[in-house]
This record gives C-alpha cells, sequence and structure tokens, in this order.
C-alpha cells in the first residue's frame, strides 16, 4: 500500500489543496475523480480512511474537514428556460456525443454545423449510436424513432432562438471558441445561456468581449458523453449553477461544481498525478509495468498511470500538461523529461502503436 500511495502522493496533496482553496467542495472532487477517471474511492475518501501513521510515513495531508449538509444541486429544480430545447454548436466527436445523450433523455436538440456536409455527418453518427443502443437493448424502437425525430440541424445561429442554453463543442482552441461565441451572442436573445464545454480553458478567458450581462458558464462533458456520467459545471452565479446543476441531473448525468479554473477538477488532479509518475520513471522508481500494476491492484485504478497515458496519447498528454505548466507557473507542472522524449521519438501512444508501452507485440513489452 505505502508504493502506491507514494506514487499518488502528489494527487492526493492537490485535492486537499483544491478543497481547502474552495475550488470544489470534498465531495465534489470525489465524485468528479470517481466518474471521471474511474477511481473506486475519490482521493480525500481514501485519505479519511488512512491511521494517521501510515499517511503521515508516506507523506501525505490530512484529510480536509468535510460539510455535511445537503448540497442545493441535489434538490433544485431546473427553471422553466433550462427544458426548452437545447442548442449545440459544432458537430465532432464531443458534439455528437452531447447531442447523442439529449437525445436520449428525451430533450429536444439542434446542432449547429459549419456546412451541410457536416451536419449530414453528425445526423449519421447520432443515428448510428442510437442503433447502437437499440441493438444492445439499452433503448426501444420508439424511443430511437423519438430521439432522432427531435434532432434538427442548422447552419444560422438564429434557428437556436429557441433553445434555453447552446453549448459550444468545438476545438480546444480559444480564438476558434471566442469566435463562435461572440457569433452566438449577436445571434440569440439575451434570455439564452452560452455555455461552453471547454476542458482545458477557463470561462473568462473564453468570454472576453462579452458584455457582463450575457450568461456564459462551462458545461464539460466528457467522452464518451453517451456514457459518461459526470458533467463539471462552472457559473460564477449561484442561482446560474443551482439551475445548470439541476438540469444536468434532468437529462440523467451527475453535476459536480467547480471554480473557473484551468483543468477544473477532473483534469487538474489527473494530469499532475501522470507527470509525477513519469517523473519517477525518469527516477528509475518504477518500470511502466510496475507502476501500472500497483495502481490497479492496491488502489483499484481501471488503469494505471503508464496504461493511461497511452490511452489519452503521450502527446495530448504533454499538451495538457504545458497547459497547466503555463497557467500556474510551478515548476511541479513542468511536463517530465521522458514524457517529453516519447512524443519528440513519435512514440504517442496507443495511436502510434507505441509508448511507454508497445502495442504491437503480444506480450506487451514497455519502455
Amino acid at each position: 500500500m505505502s508504493d502506491a500511495l507514494t506514487l499518488a502522493a502528489g494527487l492526493f496533496a492537490d485535492a486537499v489543496a483544491m478543497a481547502s482553496s474552495g475550488l470544489a467542495a470534498p465531495a465534489d472532487i470525489d465524485t468528479a475523480m470517481r466518474l471521471g477517471a474511474g477511481h473506486p474511492v475519490g482521493p480525500l475518501g481514501l485519505l479519511a480512511t488512512l491511521d494517521p501513521g501510515p499517511r503521515a510515513r508516506a507523506g501525505l495531508p490530512a484529510p480536509p474537514a468535510t460539510d455535511p449538509g445537503q448540497d442545493p444541486a441535489d434538490t433544485a429544480t431546473a427553471p422553466d428556460d433550462w427544458c426548452h430545447r437545447v442548442g449545440i454548436a459544432g458537430t465532432g466527436t464531443m458534439a455528437s456525443g452531447i447531442a447523442g445523450a439529449l437525445l436520449r433523455a428525451g430533450t429536444g436538440t439542434t446542432v449547429l454545423a459549419r456546412s451541410t456536409a457536416s451536419a449530414r455527418r453528425l445526423h449519421a453518427q447520432v443515428a448510428a449510436g442510437l442503433d447502437k443502443a437499440v441493438a444492445k437493448g439499452r433503448l426501444d424502437g420508439g424511443s430511437r424513432d423519438r430521439a432522432l425525430a427531435s434532432l434538427r440541424l442548422t447552419v444560422d445561429p438564429a434557428d437556436l432562438g429557441d433553445c434555453g442554453h447552446v453549448i459550444e463543442a468545438v476545438a480546444e482552441q480559444p480564438d476558434v471558441k471566442r469566435r463562435l461565441l461572440a457569433r452566438l451572442h449577436g445571434a440569440l436573445p439575451a434570455r439564452a445561456v452560452l455555455a461552453t464545454n471547454t476542458s482545458s480553458l477557463t470561462v473568462g478567458e473564453l468570454r472576453a468581449g462579452l458584455p457582463r450581462e450575457r450568461t456564459v458558464i462551462a458545461l464539460h462533458f466528457f467522452n464518451p458523453a453517451t456514457a459518461m456520467k459526470l458533467v463539471e459545471v462552472v457559473a460564477s452565479d449561484p442561482a446560474v449553477a443551482d439551475a445548470a446543476c439541476a438540469w444536468v441531473r434532468r437529462i440523467g448525468k451527475v453535476p459536480v461544481r467547480c471554480g473557473d479554473e484551468r483543468g477544473f477538477v477532473v483534469n487538474r488532479l489527473l494530469i499532475p498525478y501522470l507527470n509525477d509518475a513519469v517523473r519517477q520513471w525518469d527516477a528509475g522508481a518504477y518500470t511502466a509495468d510496475e507502476a501500472d500494476a500497483l495502481m490497479r491492484e492496491v488502489l483499484g485504478h481501471p488503469m494505471g498511470p503508464f496504461e493511461l497515458i497511452d490511452l489519452i496519447g503521450t502527446d495530448v498528454t504533454l499538451a495538457a500538461q504545458t497547459m497547466l505548466h503555463g497557467a500556474f507557473g510551478d515548476a511541479r507542472l513542468e511536463p517530465a523529461a521522458g514524457l517529453r522524449h516519447l512524443v519528440a521519438a513519435g512514440r504517442l501512444g496507443r495511436k502510434s502503436g507505441h509508448g511507454f508501452h508497445d502495442h504491437t507485440a503480444s506480450p506487451r513489452s514497455t519502455a
């Protein structure tokens, strides 16, 4: 146990610091890591089960005190505006996944596409996803037909005017998202809430240039959106946050609230933990296989850190870590040398066949 705790020491420390700063409540932090990262127990919940002696020997902080009070998101009802048709701007993987999730929840959805061709592609993707759900017995044929009938496609943002809120789900590039949000602001009534599905940027930097009167929030869905239950909610107005959380529950998802900081909860905790693991690998403390087995077998993680990096992509992990380092400037957040070297060598993980593990050989060999 002690080796596993040491390997994840940074994750525990970051979770305690996050709770202490008020960025997210302890319960929300643990929920986010369970539903967003697949951990069987959240980091703060696990810390609370450890005796002080072993915890101190592993160099781990004490867990923060928890508030037993009820989260208003558990009882709030979504206002009427949030129960209208929902808009989605974008046609990529996340946009089609969110559309599929909303349609399965019985929510009428209008998708804004760049072209009729991209609209047709999204329609085909959503239809294929619904057909797959029927084949697996998760949806009946009638529900599938009603869901697809409630999907509208457009290339004109004015057609989103009857939506209570609109979720942008385009490329994770600040300029692209800002231009889209500005376009939506100009086309939609003042009551419409604009939401970003960003995973690495902040609401504050994306809403730059929009008037303060326009409500802009984050609704960060996880991929695949049809299966993943977690949605991170960022809203500066508590009433808007209550409404957003109630709506998330209405569509069958689980909301967690967090402050407007890059990485929100899951990425802010997960990516530095992966980087810490690479640093220890750089130092020869573990092989990739040893570290992965340790975290799976001792802490019950669905994947060890190096398996997860290879799944995400070493290049994507490096980009996320670089973003966090640039945002916070902490020396610990500087991308590990091993991560940089693998990316430079074209070892991008599963998608290239090689990362920290060799995904072309059997049995698998490791770097």
